[in-house]
């Protein structure tokens, strides 16, 4: 108790001797609070945004590490922000996203594009996003996609829009065992039947081997509007076939090709 009044009078007594300096030295005290209240407002002036910017920048990485699910989406549509970093121009995509379960989900996508790849953001085309299952309406896009969890989505959604066709196991195997090989195609004829907007199609093709010789397969499969265009018969086509298992083979396209959103005006 003692060593605070102490405390106590001696900061009384040093505010009385700067007082008393104050009234006796009046432009000196002027001048020297001025630089006090300029050296302030410089100080706080980049304390407080770089404070600011540094917990913008926390958050936002909170954010992006919520962000923990992978997937593959396809542009629906995109918009400049009017924002550029380094002349690279910044963009919105509304995406129809691949779920676990094999149906799409809406999200929008803000991400700065390099100049060089904006022929590769049209309409349609697929990215490769990170979202949060927890709250799916934003996502962010991965620079490093797993294959593996991107073919699983799309064997999901295929076996969901074509449940009678292969088997999800049958799928995964050609991503995971199928190689590629080039095939005549001999024949094709549409069956009249439509499912979930794809063709219903009786494909026969035509492999030659130099040591196995000529190898015909048929196969009945389902073909969209923009597969179609690839296929005309008597043209060579690229097939994908599990060694050993030739009875079966599937149509080599691009994802963006092969799967085509429900919901995409693409």
């Amino acid at each position: 108790m003692i060593q605070r009044k102490g405390l106590v009078c001696f900061v009384e007594n040093v505010w009385s001797l700067f007082f008393n300096w104050m009234a006796e030295n009046p432009i000196r005290a002027t001048v020297i609070i001025s630089a006090v209240v300029i050296a302030l407002c410089i100080l706080l002036g980049f304390v407080l945004p770089a404070r600011s910017a540094r917990r913008k920048r926390e958050k936002e990485q909170r954010w992006r590490d919520a962000r923990t699910v992978k997937t593959l989406g396809f542009i629906r549509s995109a918009k400049h922000t009017g924002r550029s970093v380094n002349d690279n121009p910044e963009f919105r995509f509304v995406v129809d996203a691949l779920a676990e379960d094999g149906t799409f989900f809406e999200t929008t996508v803000t991400e700065i594009i390099p100049r060089a790849q904006l022929p590769m953001c049209a309409a349609g085309a697929p990215l490769s996003i990170r979202y949060d299952p927890a709250d799916r309406s934003h996502a962010i896009g991965d620079d490093n996609p797993d294959a593996d969890v991107l073919n699983e989505r799309i064997a999901r959604y295929q076996c969901r829009r074509h449940p009678d066709e292969l088997t999800y196991e049958q799928r995964m195997e050609f991503n995971r065992n199928s190689v590629v090989k080039k095939a005549l195609l001999e024949s094709l004829r549409l069956t009249g039947k439509e499912e979930a907007g794809d063709w219903e199609a009786e494909v026969t093709v035509r492999v030659t081997d130099n040591a196995a010789g000529d190898t015909v397969m048929n196969r009945t499969l389902y073909l969209n509007d923009k597969m179609l265009k690839h296929m005309v018969p008597g043209k060579y086509i690229d097939i994908s076939v599990v060694p050993g298992k030739e009875d079966v083979f599937g149509i080599v396209t691009d994802i963006a090709t092969k799967v085509v959103p429900e919901k995409s005006g693409a």
